[in-house]
Formats: C-alpha cells, sequence, structure tokens
C-alpha cells in the first residue's frame, strides 16, 4: 500500500519541549510515542496524522520537489518513461523533468487511500496482531524507541542501511549521519559473521574505541546500540579491527541542523508485557521529514516476541 511512497523529505523543524529550552524530545522518538499510544489507546485520529496521508495536495507536492535525497529522485527518475534530451547530463536536471511530469501521478496514487481504508490496513492489523499474543495494552510498558539499520558486508566492507545525499560531489556513500538525542540499534546480518563492528575516534585504531553510550561496541556478536548525546564528538568512525578499509565515517549533528541528506528511517517499538515479562516489538518503517515533522510512509509491522534486548533494562 505504501510501497511506491519512496519519494519524500523537504526539511523542516519539528520542536516538541519538554518543559524548557534544554530538554527537547527528539521529533522522531515523538513520532513513536504518538504511534505507540495511538495503539495503546485505540486512538486512529493520531497515527493517521502522522502518517504521509496527511498531507494535502500543496504540501506533498513541495514537499516532494524539495526532497534532499538522490536515492529516493532516482526512484521518481525510473518512473519517467520518456527519453531525456542528450544534453541533460546530471541528475539534478532529470529531477526537474521526471518531477514536473510525474509528482501529479504519485499523488493519486496517495489520495486514493482513505482514512478508513488506512485504518483497515494499517491499524487494525497490529490491534489484532497484539491480541492473538493476549496483550492487554493498559499494562504494557514502551521500553525504547530506536532507529533499526541493518548492517551487512559486502566487497570487504560494511553496508549500513541509508540513503544518499543529492549533491554527488560531496556524499561519501559509507558516510553514516547520526541525530544526537537518538537512539541507534545497528543489527549485523549472517553476512557479517566474525567481523566486528566498532566504533572509535580514530580510523583503523581499536585501541581509541568510543564507547560513552554504546552498548556492544566491537564485540562481534549481537546488535550494537549507541546514543550520541550533546558531549559527543561531531564525527567518529566506524570499522572492523579485523580487516581494513571496512567501514567510514559518522557524521553527528543535532536534528535541527538539516545540512545533511534527507534519510528513511525504520523506528523500532520495543515494549515489555507479562509475567515474566517479555519484550514485544513493532516496526515502523519508511520515517521522512515533511513539513508536518517526521510522518511514516509504510505501514506498520507486528514482529512479536524478541530475545534481542541489548541494552534495554526490563523493569
Amino acid at each position: 500500500m505504501f510501497g511506491k511512497l519512496r519519494w519524500i523529505l523537504l526539511l523542516f523543524p519539528f520542536f516538541l519541549s519538554l518543559g524548557n529550552a534544554w530538554a527537547q524530545l527528539h521529533p522522531q522518538e515523538a513520532v513513536g510515542r504518538i504511534v505507540f499510544d495511538s495503539f495503546r489507546y485505540n486512538n486512529f485520529k493520531p497515527f493517521f496524522e502522522r502518517s504521509i496521508f496527511a498531507l494535502n495536495e500543496e504540501e506533498f507536492k513541495s514537499f516532494l520537489y524539495g526532497i534532499r535525497n538522490q536515492s529516493i529522485r532516482n526512484e521518481l527518475i525510473a518512473l519517467h518513461r520518456q527519453p531525456f534530451p542528450d544534453d541533460l547530463i546530471t541528475a539534478s536536471s532529470k529531477w526537474e523533468i521526471a518531477f514536473k511530469h510525474n509528482w501529479r501521478g504519485q499523488w493519486r496514487h496517495l489520495s486514493r487511500n482513505s482514512p478508513d481504508f488506512v485504518r483497515e490496513q494499517s491499524f487494525l492489523p497490529i490491534l489484532r496482531e497484539a491480541r492473538g499474543y493476549q496483550i492487554q495494552w493498559e499494562t504494557v510498558k514502551l521500553m525504547a524507541i530506536e532507529v533499526l539499520l541493518p548492517v551487512s558486508w559486502k566487497n570487504g566492507r560494511f553496508e549500513v542501511k541509508g540513503d544518499a545525499d543529492f549533491d554527488e560531489n560531496s556524499s561519501n556513500p559509507r558516510t553514516l549521519h547520526f541525530d544526537r538525542n537518538l537512539s541507534y540499534r545497528l543489527r549485523p546480518d549472517n553476512l557479517t559473521y566474525s567481523k566486528a563492528f566498532m566504533i572509535g575516534y580514530e580510523p583503523e585504531d581499536s585501541e581509541k574505541s568510543y564507547d560513552r553510550n554504546i552498548v556492544g561496541n566491537g564485540s562481534g556478536q549481537g546488535d550494537v546500540v549507541v546514543r550520541f548525546d550533546q558531549s559527543s564528538p561531531d564525527e567518529v568512525h566506524y570499522f572492523c579491527p579485523d580487516q581494513k578499509g571496512a567501514g567510514g565515517n559518522i557524521i553527528i549533528k543535532n536534528y535541527s541542523d538539516f545540512d545533511k541528506p534527507n534519510q528513511r528511517t525504520d523506528l523500532l517499538l520495543t515494549f515489555s508485557y507479562g509475567e515474566p515479562l517479555q519484550a514485544y516489538q513493532i516496526l515502523i518503517p519508511e520515517v521522512l521529514w515533511t513539513p508536518k515533522g517526521p510522518l511514516f510512509c509504510e505501514k506498520p509491522k507486528w514482529l512479536g516476541e524478541t530475545f534481542s534486548t541489548r541494552g534495554l533494562k526490563f523493569e
């Protein structure tokens, strides 16, 4: 249902205060809480308002045109069936034509989905899955809201989920962009077996690992959980201590600093329930910045019970 909506991102701040100017909830965490509470209280309206369907036509048009994400732009350019003029050699010039010819078709696809349809296809299935596990929402505890980043191994290096910047001259596909005050869960797949993922102050130097607010750094097994804060440096490095050339840089910025590529992120909601306590997870895929703040663009997925709870505390 949401699969063709991979082209989104106009960057506007979405500030949510927690009581004073120095205690702000990261907007993506705010979205995670809103969506989770919509399930907890069986309240569809806030769920819908945090989805891509909350945009009207003009919001969608300006949002799509201004997107700073070459990966998403390429997907729309690929839908353009007419040949481009021979003198169009840059990605930006192709984008102008592809956008002009295709944005209305994407809007029509989006607008065909009524609130009732979204509720039936995306909201109610999560509640039905939870009932299958006999979840009593009034007694659950939300344990974590994290960005889930799959990590694989290809051509002698780590590959981490991410999107390219539209500035082809300055964007390095190995460079990762993380926000401060947002938790990330890097999940290695089977292809990374025996390849330890480490974050450090210097590339290729395991003696200078950066371990502040990181769980599983360089362990070589299981998830690596990291949360950079205001005291973290602006740049660190990820690498494999046993193989050179496997990593790259991690640029760390505040969420309100939009001098970075617009990225599609998957939010992982982990909550506990039962006696003894068991952890359950819901995935909110494709969260993107829009004029209305972060919105999700794929229907949530019930992941069920999980034992991958490194870095989380059961209370």
